[in-house]
């Protein structure tokens, strides 16, 4: 075994020893690289750069966004991928399309999501109600209007000086 992959397995030994936030934080620091300009270039809050190399993943904002984050922040730092895919899957959390599977419902498949058939019926007799009680309002308002016109006005008018 030659020299070099002596080292390669000792880099390997150290970054595989290393938490996913140590090794972010080690990899910050060898670049003289400030929090706040990886969050902004991150465009991330600082508070959630600070806890991912804390390794308080559950303190960040927006854990459906992790996965993201510690791909870009390993991008940014020009850390291999394939260490990362190793961090990552130390961690065990999943990318947000494997923690939110979309589960489709057919409500007429579940009893519980379905309504009652009372409910319809007694939807659509209140509904029938509130509808012809405007149409009652409504031609009433109409017969009024015609009612009040400027000939019964004038006519009105007439019979009180009568």
């Amino acid at each position: 075994m030659n020299i070099k992959n002596l080292e390669n397995n000792e880099v390997n030994d150290e970054i595989e020893s290393l938490s996913i936030g140590e090794f972010f934080k080690k990899k910050r620091e060898e670049s003289n690289l400030e929090i706040s300009k990886v969050a902004t270039f991150l465009k991330v809050r600082i508070n959630d750069i600070k806890s991912l190399e804390n390794n308080d993943i559950d303190k960040i904002a927006k854990n459906i966004y992790i996965v993201g984050l510690i791909k870009s922040y390993a991008r940014f730092l020009k850390i291999n991928n394939n260490i990362i895919d190793k961090k990552i899957s130390d961690l065990s959390i999943r990318s947000n399309t494997e923690n939110k599977k979309h589960i489709l419902l057919n409500i007429g498949d579940d009893n519980e999501l379905s309504p009652s058939l009372d409910l319809v019926f007694n939807s659509m007799v209140a509904g029938l109600i509130i509808f012809l009680t405007f149409m009652m309002i409504f031609s009433s308002i109409e017969n009024n209007a015609n009612l009040i016109n400027t000939d019964n006005i004038i006519s009105d008018i007439v019979k009180l000086k009568d």
